[in-house]
């Protein structure tokens, strides 16, 4: 027992200054440190963030789907994505002004966030000496004015990396071909009560970080930690303009988040990207509509060689599409 109470502690995955809200469900990042709990190694380093709406068994599903099309004894049929690729060129918008075009279309259509979000994931999941990946995967969620709302998970045919399958209407369905992991009907008054970011954000920078930082612990002062709540707030949430100002002056005021120029994102859209080396091992590319601020995409990838997990610098280690 002492050695598990030792291991709890050094992970400490609810730290005493996380915020107001103490009673509230274990955030992402707490889930991560839990579960890592029991095969924790001290001399391995964290290249990998989950891909935290993915539970075990949808997990499943989806290396399922994998083998399903791929075939029994044959190569499989999902494989790890290139990284995004940037070119620089004359007409790049600078990210402060990105920020600048987003203010000025908030001040004129300030706009309401919308809770619920359309993404689609993917993330490398690895184990020690083995080939791993997951498949992409695509959710919907919405929330109507009655606190009612759906959710409809799917993998999507990694045939087709990247073509959206879930259609949005009332209820969502598929489009595409795709294996369906999760489909929930809430109730009117659930209202994503027991989830995360459940309170309506604020408006205002300092709000919005302060907002963000009781969820993500250290998000009002580390940028790994800012990008990581950006990410996972933007599941919980579809973001009006004014939130959508507010994240990209956020992210106009991170150092060393770089312009690296153009890029088309794997959902086909052209973006404005930029790149952040925190210098742990990873590198975070953050690409965005440069005429009105959104986020479009944030991808991972690694910057040095891991023999025990069979990835090189440079490999993808996850990335997020909003659409």
């Amino acid at each position: 027992m002492t050695d598990e109470l030792d291991l709890l502690r050094d992970a400490n995955p609810v730290p005493a200054d996380t915020g107001p809200w103490r009673d509230r469900p274990l955030d992402a990042r707490a889930e991560l440190l839990l579960k890592g709990l029991p095969s924790r190694d001290r001399r391995r380093r964290t290249v990998r963030r989950a891909v935290w709406s993915v539970g075990t068994a949808a997990a499943a599903a989806v290396v399922a789907l994998a083998l399903t099309v791929s075939g029994t004894g044959s190569s499989p049929a999902v494989a790890a994505p290139k990284p995004l690729v940037a070119h620089v060129s004359r007409v790049d918008v600078p990210l402060a002004e990105i920020a600048r075009r987003a203010r000025a279309a908030a001040a004129v259509t300030p706009g309401k966030s919308r809770r619920g979000s359309h993404v689609q994931t993917w993330s490398l999941g690895m184990e020690e000496d083995k080939d791993a990946v997951v498949s992409p995967m695509e959710s919907l969620t919405r929330w109507a004015a009655d606190g009612s709302g759906s959710l409809l998970e799917v993998a999507t045919d990694p045939r087709h990396p990247g073509r959206p399958v879930i259609g949005d209407g009332v209820p969502p369905r598929t489009v595409h071909d795709g294996k369906v992991l999760r489909r929930e009907s809430y109730p009117e008054g659930t209202y994503g009560a027991n989830g995360s970011y459940f309170e309506t954000p604020p408006a205002g920078t300092a709000a919005l970080r302060g907002y963000l930082a009781v969820w993500t612990r250290g998000a009002d002062r580390d940028p790994v930690e800012l990008l990581t709540a950006v990410e996972s707030f933007l599941k919980v949430w579809t973001p009006g303009p004014r939130q959508i100002a507010d994240i990209a002056t956020l992210l106009s005021r991170v150092e060393g988040l770089r312009p690296v120029g153009k890029v088309t994102d794997r959902l086909g859209r052209e973006g404005q990207a930029f790149r952040f080396t925190p210098g742990h091992g990873a590198r975070y590319l953050v690409v965005l509509d440069p005429d009105d601020g959104r986020v479009l995409d944030i991808e991972e990838t690694v910057t040095r060689d891991d023999p025990a997990y069979r990835i090189k610098a440079g490999d993808v280690l996850s990335y997020t599409a909003w659409m």
